[in-house]
């Protein structure tokens, strides 16, 4: 069950996933933004996974869809595999330090990018480029940041 201060903690950080995700840039830092919202769901499953389990994915999935316009349902499959994912290697990157951890996101966002070119490719045939690295390599630089300052907050809610 969560308290007060998690669901505080929580929300807060969704909305500022959000809010981050969808920020008006210059075009010449468009290409620099970072998956936001898949960040702050790897950050919330390995900071509480009894907590944030694969039920963050139907909302917040759907609430993606929504704000991108993209089908229904793709950021629903793309999260809850995310989510899963970290999970089964919970124990794992829970004890790697900024370097690796830095490592698996880069990773899990640049699978979730090429599992999103590849379902839109395979309903609508559409066979453009599409920018699978860029997204994860920003995530990954912003990584140890965004950890930092969600595990001091979340430092100063419990005390």
């Amino acid at each position: 069950m969560m308290d007060f201060r998690t669901l505080l903690v929580f929300a807060t950080s969704v909305f500022l996933a959000f809010t981050l995700q969808r920020l008006p840039m210059p075009e010449i830092l468009s290409w620099l933004q970072p998956a936001w919202v898949t960040m702050a769901v790897t950050i919330l499953v390995l900071r509480a996974p009894q907590v944030f389990g694969l039920w963050l994915a139907l909302p917040l999935g759907l609430m993606l869809d929504a704000e991108q316009g993209s089908y229904l349902g793709l950021h629903v499959l793309l999260l809850t595999l995310h989510i899963y994912l970290l999970q089964v290697m919970y124990k794992r990157v829970a004890m790697f330090n900024f370097i690796q951890q830095t490592g698996v996101v880069f990773l899990l966002v640049a699978l979730q990018q090429l599992l999103a070119y590849w379902a839109l490719w395979l309903l609508t045939e559409d066979s453009r480029p599409v920018d699978i690295w860029r997204p994860a390599l920003t995530s990954a630089l912003m990584w140890p940041w965004v950890y930092a300052l969600v595990s001091l907050a979340m430092r100063k809610v419990r005390h």
